[in-house]
């Protein structure tokens, strides 16, 4: 996964770099389309779907790598999925848990300021997904740089949260949970406020309302998204990150 996007060869650079060291590891795209920089964006991608790869995939991170020489690299075991990346608080976003191994990733003479990605990072992915021990690709290191998640504030008749993606569609997805949702609710009515604009339904799929509505849903991964049937919510409610969601209860 990067903000490298694909006008340029940066993705082919790294894949080709990865086979010349083991042709037979299978690499998937995550996404290449990122946010340049925005490790929010990057960790929300990530965290949605990164459980849904067999334990003891290899996930390589491409995203906010400085190239000043000093940034930390590491490699870190997570639930049981192993990850590559530069130490900036990106991995405390994707999980509650803690992780099991942390090493930070050595630089050696040959190390690129310009491509880091493209040398010591793959390099150590691969070696991971060969199955090299964790602690052999790096020194045991105890902690990472830590980052907070904007917080959903749940109360007992609201639920106030934010707007922490918004996708390809412009679909809104915000930190609200279904869970959170379900057990708050205790069968009452709602209201879900967006903007200047309101809701009273959440749906199970997309199909619902004329073409225009607002169409609240909880989408695959358990958040609020809100979308608008053939429409770009982001742009007709003028919301986008950090745009604030609540659910009131009646």
């Amino acid at each position: 996964m990067s903000d490298f996007g694909f006008k340029d060869p940066y993705v082919a650079a790294v894949k080709a770099r990865i086979f010349s060291m083991n042709h037979t590891v299978p690499v998937v795209d995550i996404s290449h389309e990122i946010e340049h920089f925005n490790i929010a964006h990057a960790a929300y991608v990530l965290k949605t779907v990164f459980r849904e790869f067999p334990q003891g995939s290899v996930h390589l991170v491409c995203v906010n790598v400085p190239i000043t020489g000093d940034e930390r690299l590491v490699a870190v075991k997570l639930e049981e999925h192993y990850f590559v990346g530069v130490d900036n608080g990106f991995f405390s976003l994707l999980s509650d848990k803690n992780p099991t191994a942390i090493v930070e990733i050595m630089k050696d003479a040959q190390y690129s300021k310009v491509f880091p990605e493209k040398g010591v990072m793959a390099k150590t992915a691969v070696a991971l997904a060969s199955g090299t021990p964790i602690y052999n690709v790096g020194k045991q290191v105890e902690a990472l740089h830590r980052m907070l998640n904007r917080q959903v504030r749940l109360g007992k008749d609201q639920i106030a949260g934010h707007v922490i993606h918004v996708d390809n569609y412009g679909n809104l997805i915000s930190n609200i949970l279904e869970a959170d949702f379900t057990r708050i609710r205790e069968g009452r009515q709602y209201l879900i406020r967006i903007s200047r604009y309101t809701a009273s339904a959440v749906y199970d799929s997309y199909n619902h309302l004329e073409d225009g509505e607002i169409l609240p849903i909880f989408n695959s991964s358990g958040h609020l998204e809100i979308a608008i049937r053939h429409g770009n919510a982001a742009q007709l409610l003028g919301m986008g990150y950090d745009s604030p969601v609540y659910i009131d209860f009646i």
